[in-house]
């Protein structure tokens, strides 16, 4: 609640009286949800050490109380740690933490466990170790890992439409990159399509992330069609930023297409 009313002291001073009390009577049950909300409340403020420091603390108690090493809260927090060191290039740990990770979900659907909750981390932890990848220039190694995630999410459920669609248009840029035009393209057609169905906020990236693989592909027509969508939607949703881009593409569009 202090949280919403957007009064984060008070929410961190709450959090820490609940981990204070639940130490003094060694009652652990909320102990990790507590130690989430305040490691997402130090990044959302761009602590970063805080993050890292409440992050190690969290695994660090998760061990003493006795809770197995892949317990679903000490991978995701693992996950987060990895994610924090790859951002930083700090990329020997960050290549352990997402190893770590990858091989504990691993490890549990082999024996058998095909919960949401375990196939859901699996994809997170894939996704973001593609993402490790692409900032490295892994790229080959990244569309593997990111090409098994989108495969693996489309078998559980719970994962959502928007978690979807991330990894729809980041293996788009992929494969753009790399030059596979036609899977991007396929992939990015995929994302617009969802992204309609669910009336998705990033659907004018979308479009100009489609025009932009027109382009490539020497198709102007359907390159100038996806640019005037994104330019649209850009300026309806007040995404100035999307606007400006669509209307460079179809200067681009002018240019290459005479």
């Amino acid at each position: 609640m202090a949280l919403e009313k957007g009064d984060t002291e008070r929410a961190e001073a709450i959090l820490l009286m609940g981990l204070k009390i639940s130490d003094d009577n060694k009652v652990f049950l909320g102990m990790p949800y507590m130690y989430d909300i305040l490691a997402s409340i130090a990044l959302a403020q761009g602590n970063i050490g805080k993050a890292e420091a409440l992050l190690d603390n969290a695994i660090e108690k998760m061990t003493q109380i006795g809770l197995p090493e892949d317990d679903h809260h000490a991978i995701d927090f693992k996950l987060r740690l990895a994610r924090i060191y790859s951002a930083f290039k700090d990329n020997d740990f960050a290549e352990i933490g997402f190893k770590t990770c990858l091989e504990a979900q691993k490890r549990k659907i082999t024996n058998g466990d095909t919960s949401t909750r375990t196939g859901m981390l699996y994809v997170n932890v894939l996704f973001w170790y593609g993402v490790h990848m692409i900032r490295n220039q892994q790229y080959q190694d990244a569309k593997s890992t990111l090409d098994i995630a989108y495969q693996y999410s489309t078998k559980i459920k719970g994962l959502s439409p928007y978690q979807e669609l991330v990894i729809l248009y980041t293996l788009s840029d992929l494969n753009s990159a790399l030059g596979h035009l036609d899977v991007a393209l396929e992939s990015m057609l995929n994302a617009v399509l969802l992204g309609k169905g669910i009336s998705s906020l990033d659907l004018p990236r979308c479009y100009a992330r489609l025009a932009r693989i027109y382009i490539k592909m020497e198709a102007y027509e359907q390159a100038k069609e996806s640019a005037l969508e994104a330019q649209k939607l850009a300026l309806l949703f007040d995404y100035l930023d999307i606007a400006q881009e669509a209307g460079l593409l179809l200067d681009e569009i002018t240019r290459k297409g005479k």
